[in-house]
Formats: C-alpha cells, sequence, structure tokens
C-alpha cells in the first residue's frame, strides 16, 4: 500500500482519482476494491475524458518530466503514451468532445498536440512567450492563460488577443483611485456644510 502524499485528485459519480508524489495512481470507487497503476514520475495534472455514454471512460495524465499518457477506467489500464519534452506539464485539453487529440502545455511556454491521429503522435505547435497555467480551445482557437494574462492563438501560433496582467491592475489602481477621490469629495461637501451651520448667527 503506497503511503505517498496527495498531490492531484479527481472526483467523479462513482469514486475518485489520486495522484500521489511517490508516482502512484489510485482509482477509488465508492463500492468495491481500489485499482492502482504506478507511474515512473509524479502527476502534475489529470483530464477525464467522457465517453459516448457521457461517462468518464478514462483519465489523461501530464507528469513532472513532460510525459503524457491515457489510463482507462475503472481497471487503469495504459491506452496510451506520449513524450513532449523533460518539462513540468501544467496544463491539459481535450481538443473536442469526439476526439482523442490533447492540447498539452508546459511550464516553459511550449505547446503540444498528442493522439493517436496525430502525425507521428506528437508535434509542436508553437511556444508561448511565458509558462502555462491553462489551456484550452474556444471557436477554433487556443486560450492560454500564464497568470492573470490571458493570450488567444490560432493554430499556427499567430497571436489574435491578449489581456496583459499589469494593463488589469492599471485599471483596477484607476478604478481605486476614482472612488477615493468621489469619498473625498463627498466628505469635503459634508464638512462645509456642517461648518455653514455651525455658524453664530448676528442679527
Amino acid at each position: 500500500m503506497s503511503s505517498g502524499i496527495v498531490v492531484r485528485s479527481m472526483i467523479l459519480s462513482a469514486g475518485y482519482v489520486v495522484a500521489l508524489d511517490d508516482g502512484m495512481i489510485s482509482w477509488r470507487p465508492n463500492f468495491g476494491r481500489r485499482t492502482n497503476y504506478r507511474m515512473q514520475y509524479p502527476a502534475s495534472v489529470l483530464l477525464g475524458m467522457k465517453g459516448p455514454t457521457g461517462d468518464c471512460e478514462s483519465i489523461v495524465i501530464g507528469d513532472v518530466k513532460g510525459n503524457v499518457i491515457r489510463l482507462s477506467l475503472p481497471r487503469l489500464e495504459l491506452l496510451d503514451a506520449y513524450e513532449t519534452s523533460t518539462t513540468v506539464v501544467r496544463s491539459l485539453c481535450r481538443v473536442s468532445s469526439t476526439s482523442d487529440k490533447i492540447l498539452v502545455g508546459n511550464e516553459t511556454g511550449d505547446v503540444w498536440l498528442v493522439g493517436r491521429d496525430v502525425p507521428n503522435e506528437v508535434v509542436m505547435l508553437f511556444k508561448h512567450e511565458d509558462s502555462i497555467t491553462s489551456i484550452r480551445t474556444v471557436d477554433n482557437q487556443i486560450i492560454i492563460q500564464s497568470g492573470w494574462s490571458k493570450f488567444t492563438y490560432d493554430w499556427e501560433g499567430l497571436i489574435i488577443s491578449n489581456t496583459n496582467k499589469n494593463d488589469i491592475f492599471d485599471d483596477k489602481i484607476k478604478q481605486r483611485s476614482n472612488r477615493r477621490s468621489r469619498l473625498l469629495e463627498m466628505k469635503s461637501e459634508r464638512y462645509t456644510h456642517g461648518n455653514i451651520l455651525d455658524m453664530p448667527i448676528i442679527s
């Protein structure tokens, strides 16, 4: 029995999956026996894959050495294995609900596409300028989050739009400054009215 520390977990209707820091992947059903699978390296991210029935039928796992594997549920049998790089996988995204292709974003900003229908099963699409916090696809575009900054790419790696974290912080600073100015104006008006009311009446 593994005594490792849980580093990732995923809750499903029939049970839950935990990834331990010693590389163990464990399926723990609500009823029945646990199933375990030992990875060479610890997992860094988990992604559930729904099947035709709408239930989660497999899990995709990225590890700290750039490997991506897919295991069946609930038996945890190895279905696919891919090598992208030696860098920590930070985010995974299924290209569509009917595709087994997976977008992979890593710590150094590399964006990979893996899957059985991908040429050579693994291809690097492009490089992002920063570590990738999350990655997803919307309307045939790739949206990458790096901390507070969001970038939208096409599949050729060209930036369509981006929201820089500094712009967000600048906007918040302006909003706070405007609120502070309004409060000071309100206080000033109250003090002015109060001084008028307190003036002695001379007749």
